[in-house]
């Protein structure tokens, strides 16, 4: 059979129409396109072909919603063994995901599971742009997109979507030694504990938004031979950025970090060009072995620039505003401890 365009709803009656997503998805042939007409579909979809799926305008309507079934959410055990709850699974690709919000309101999901709003499992690859993610709370935890892969590189790609009303994070990515080539970009987030959680090699997060409400702005946290970056975001939270990791962060524009601009966990990161304001601290290095290279930041209205430094450390930083320039003492600070795997927000109201 050959590729093509169906319709899922009635507002395109010159082609062949489905009254549910998941039997549109389940029915084309592979690398067909299935239009999603304006309204509101309570159902969990697994697509296990590669497809194009999109929301589409129709009159004065444009959006289509993907919500809880009546029957609640079925749990399913991701390629990394983690207990999932998606509403929308993604099992092959390229899978191309569009124009679609997806809403958590009334799930059943508590306590271990993590409820998320688009899966993308192991062994499958696509784009996701301009979707909405929203309403995904109260359950173990919580997250708009989550990818992983952990076999043969593949690519999936989160551009230019809005998150909002999620417990943990807007994104989540895994995947070791180069098996996840994730490019997150251009989205807004509202909210969340760890905003962003990039924990794969070889991935990008760059010119995203993030707004007040969080604890952190974006977690990174690859092996010390990978090559994650992080740059051209604009962060707002208590930590702005959490790394670990061979991660490069370079012009990032980190605002109201309470508790750190930037947490270094050791691994060997590069932090250049990045503008804190209105931070508690600086850049803290946590005394670590491997010495990060901090050079040509700009940290203005801190009370500490840099903390916990090696006094081997040597790096030229701008400092404006800040009360102490740097701290060292590190024969009396253990080494912290980075987290293992994605992290969840202490409880959920």
């Amino acid at each position: 059979m050959f590729a093509s365009t169906v319709a899922v709803g009635t507002c395109k009656p010159s082609l062949v129409s489905f009254a549910t997503i998941s039997a549109a998805v389940g029915a084309v042939p592979s690398g067909s396109t299935v239009e999603v007409c304006p309204g509101t579909y309570p159902e969990q979809v697994t697509i296990a072909q590669p497809l194009t799926l999109k929301g589409i305008s129709s009159g004065n309507a444009g959006q289509a919603v993907i919500t809880v079934p009546g029957s609640g959410l079925v749990e399913v055990t991701s390629g990394s063994g983690t207990l999932i709850a998606p509403l929308v699974h993604v099992t092959a690709g390229p899978v191309n995901i569009s124009d679609i919000t997806v809403d958590g309101t009334g799930n059943n999901v508590t306590d271990t599971p993590w409820l998320v709003g688009i899966l993308y499992d192991d062994g499958s690859s696509g784009i996701v742009n301009e979707i909405t993610a929203r309403n995904l709370c109260c359950a173990g935890g919580a997250t708009g997109v989550w990818a992983e892969n952990n076999s043969s590189p593949l690519s999936v790609t989160i551009e230019n979507s809005s998150f909002h009303d999620i417990n943990d994070s807007a994104v989540i990515t895994e995947g070791s030694g180069g098996a996840l080539l994730a490019t997150v970009k251009g989205n807004t987030v509202l909210g969340g504990f760890a905003q962003f959680q990039l924990l794969s090699d070889s991935s990008s997060l760059t010119a995203n938004v993030g707004n007040g409400g969080s604890f952190i702005g974006i977690y990174s946290q690859g092996s010390s031979t990978g090559s994650n970056t992080v740059s051209g975001n604009a962060v707002n939270a208590p930590i702005g950025l959490y790394m670990g990791g061979g991660v490069t962060a370079t012009s990032n524009k980190i605002t109201n970090a309470t508790t750190a601009g930037i947490n270094d966990l050791g691994g060997g990161a590069t932090y250049k060009s990045n503008t804190i304001t209105k931070a508690g601290v600086g850049i803290e290095f946590n005394c670590n072995a491997t010495i990060p290279t901090v050079t040509g930041n700009t940290i203005n209205d801190a009370t500490t620039g840099l903390d916990n430094v090696p006094s081997s450390f040597s790096g030229s930083n701008n400092f404006d505003n800040v009360g102490t320039l740097r701290t060292d003492g590190c024969g009396f600070k253990p080494t912290p401890h980075a987290p293992s795997g994605p992290m969840r927000a202490p409880a959920h109201q």
